[in-house]
This record gives structure tokens, sequence and C-alpha cells, in this order.
């Protein structure tokens, strides 16, 4: 029986278990990063703006969220590329199913992670899940006076097809 995110967390916390890794990796999902209501407020500056300080992110972001900034982690979903150099994609939004890319549902401003991949890149693939291996930063920004990410990932690997 598969465990939430929250549950191993609150029970390795107690000592009760270890968490799941995969390697170096902790297996995360994109509802683990997005059950908590979130609206970001627009900041004043148009300029790039980070708001990563812990007060400010404590402000809004559940606990649990909060421990996972800078760890390594793996996370599965859906790639919506956003720089690429003819098959080989540089930074993509992982999102957790299709409905963005194809039918203009956007996600949450809490339900997709930018990724930026270290190395070459990563392959381009179209509606076929890949697994994201870095490590996760939470930060929220803002370019140009919109809305970015709250969620960052330096891409180490992608798996292709792998749940």
């Amino acid at each position: 029986m598969k465990r939430g995110l929250f549950t191993v967390l609150a029970l390795s916390a107690c000592g009760i278990i270890t968490p799941l890794v995969f390697g170096e990796d902790l297996k995360l999902s994109l509802a683990d990063l997005s059950a908590f209501e979130y609206q970001p407020e627009v900041p004043e500056s148009g300029d790039k703006v980070v708001r990563g300080d812990k007060a400010y992110l404590m402000s809004f972001l559940p606990e649990e969220v909060y421990k996972l900034d800078k760890k390594s982690i793996s996370i599965t979903g859906y790639m919506m590329p956003i720089k690429s150099d003819g098959q080989v994609v540089k930074e993509f939004l992982l999102v957790a199913n299709t409905m963005a890319c194809c039918y203009g549902v956007m996600p949450s401003y809490n339900e997709f992670i930018y990724v930026k991949m270290s190395g070459p890149g990563a392959l381009a693939v179209d509606n076929v899940p890949i697994t994201l291996h870095g490590r996760l930063s939470i930060e929220e920004t803002w370019e140009n006076g919109f809305f970015s990410h709250l969620y960052a990932v330096r891409g180490q690997k992608v798996e292709i097809g792998n749940f």
C-alpha cells in the first residue's frame, strides 16, 4: 500500500519509519506538493522578484513541504517544453497530466515544477510520463510582473515512461 508523503514524513520524524528513498532521491508526487491552497500576491516591482525567505514561505507552505527544499527528489509527470534545441529540451514544466498542453487547462500555481536541465538536456517526449531526478528548490519567482514558479528543479536525469 502506497503511503502519502505527509504520512511518511510524519512517521519518519517520530522515528517510526525511514522515508522511501530510491538511490539518493526522495520519491514525491505532484499531489504531495499541491495539497494546500496557494494564491500568490503580485509584487509591486515588475522586475525579477524571488521570494525565498523562510518566514514568507512558511506563511502558506505546510511545514512538511517546506522541509523538502534543497532535497534530491524523483517525481513523475509530463513534460511541457519551454526551451529546446531540436529534440533536446533544456527547460520545461513538469505537470501532473497533459490537459495543460492540449486543452488549455492550466495547473494552479503549486501544481507544476519549472525544470532546468543540467548538461545537454533531456529528450523531448509528448504525452508520455517521465520521471525527473534532481534537486528541488522552493522559491516564489516572478519575472516581468508575471508569476513564473514556486517549485524549481535542477534536473540531473529524465527517465522516459517510468512510473
